[in-house]
């Protein structure tokens, strides 16, 4: 796909350079003809002058403005690429963030249907199925929410809810793999739709285990400045070079590092998050961290 789209776009690019060369060719040569006519008709130097600077005048503002076409034809192109592109690994993520649960989940309950298994046994097969189908949910939930954030009138069902308890709430069956520390006020109430806003958790609590090492810690904080309330989630992992912080938020873009090479993801978790917070009239950022990646948001 990302191949037939890049080969089209190149195609087109050379047709579209070989006119614009033909333009500015023919250009050049009627203003050479209208030159050489005017000499013919007019042996006044001075007027010669003015109409050769004229011409040359018109054919520098004429070249300005193709060149400028040029520039964002050029540009449109290499975004639809890049998008396509995009769309090529979001279409393979998504394969295989979908069969990996539902192969797992097959084979637990194939081997509870096959083997006399003691009640711990089949209790621990059990689980792994139900996390098998809370990833699958979630990741539903993820592609389904993607097409209505981008909506600026969508309608949310706003309540007072405390945001320590929503993030505890949110926590609950990410695996224990980690040491995650939730220091946010206590009496920090914030009004958002739970619904929405808690994926804004999940998504930035999976992303912040997927990219750190095991073990180490993830802090929830809450600080208040200037009468504004924020709140931050921070990790010791790889983080996230100052060129990619605006790029991470777009929709199916993942940094081309080892690290998210190396593990699971679709593009979307990040372009969520900013669209929801955005939808509650919050703001939020990357800050600059010595280890690890730490993004604040803003609470309106």
């Amino acid at each position: 796909m990302v191949n037939q789209v890049k080969n089209n776009n190149t195609k087109l690019l050379i047709v579209f350079y070989a006119l614009i060369g033909y333009i500015i060719l023919q250009f050049m040569w009627w203003a050479y003809h209208i030159i050489n006519l005017t000499k013919q008709l007019n042996n006044d130097q001075d007027y010669i002058l003015r109409r050769i600077g004229m011409i040359a005048g018109e054919a520098f503002v004429f070249i300005v403005i193709i060149s400028l076409g040029v520039f964002y034809v050029v540009r449109s192109f290499r975004k639809e690429f890049k998008l396509a592109q995009r769309q090529k690994n979001f279409s393979l993520s998504v394969t295989h963030e979908l069969k990996t649960p539902i192969a797992s989940s097959k084979l637990f309950l194939e081997t509870l249907l096959n083997r006399e298994l003691k009640e711990n046994k089949k209790k621990e097969l059990l689980e792994k199925v139900i996390l098998d189908q809370d990833r699958l949910q979630n990741l539903v939930d993820n592609i389904l929410m993607a097409s209505n954030v981008a909506e600026t009138d969508l309608e949310l069902v706003l309540e007072e809810i405390s945001l320590f308890h929503l993030i505890e709430k949110a926590s609950e069956g990410f695996p224990k793999t980690h040491k995650i520390i939730n220091e946010v006020n206590k009496e920090l109430n914030v009004i958002v739709d739970e619904f929405y806003y808690i994926s804004v958790i999940q998504n930035l609590l999976g992303n912040a285990i997927k990219y750190s090492p095991n073990g180490s810690e993830i802090y929830w904080r809450s600080f208040t400045i200037s009468g504004t309330n924020y709140f931050s989630i921070s990790d010791k992992g790889c983080g996230i070079p100052k060129k990619e912080r605006r790029k991470v938020f777009e929709m199916f873009y993942r940094i081309d590092n080892e690290e998210t090479r190396t593990s699971k993801g679709t593009g979307l978790g990040l372009y969520l998050v900013e669209n929801i917070v955005r939808l509650h009239k919050g703001e939020i950022s990357i800050a600059d961290n010595k280890q690890g990646c730490e993004f604040i948001i803003k609470i309106s």
